[in-house]
Formats: structure tokens, sequence, C-alpha cells
């Protein structure tokens, strides 16, 4: 296996377990701010300040992603 597609593969791994992280955190903001005890824990009755808190950390991960991942493919 070459070095290109180790990198190639891990990529691909940290890209599964981000979709699918993100996508875990939105459904529960989802079924949370649907279900009848809004009052309760520590989440906002506000569906777009949930989503925000979800979307803003990941934004914040995605802009650090890209120079990292050209430095890992400069030869």
């Amino acid at each position: 296996m070459s070095e290109f597609n180790l990198r190639w593969g891990l990529m691909v791994l940290c890209l599964f377990i981000f979709v699918m992280s993100f996508s875990a955190l939105l459904i529960a903001s989802w079924r949370h701010h649907r279900s009848e005890k809004v009052g309760r824990g520590n989440f906002h009755p506000a569906l777009w300040v949930e989503i925000a808190w979800t979307v803003a950390p990941c934004i914040i991960v995605l802009l650090l992603v890209w120079p990292t991942a050209r430095i890992f493919w400069t030869p």
C-alpha cells in the first residue's frame, strides 16, 4: 500500500467520523426541540441556536483541516 493511499484512507475515515458525529448532533437537537420536555437539560428552546452551536465548531474544524491537509499532500 502506498503512502498516498494510506493518507486518502485516513482522510475518508476522518470524514466518515465527522459526518456521523454531525448527524447524531443534529438528530439529537431536532428530537429534543420537538419533544414535550423542552425545559429540561441545557438545550436552548430555539432550534436555530442548537444548530448554530453544532455548525460553528464544525466550520472551525474544517477550516483547520484545510491547511493540515495541504501539508500532507505536498510532495
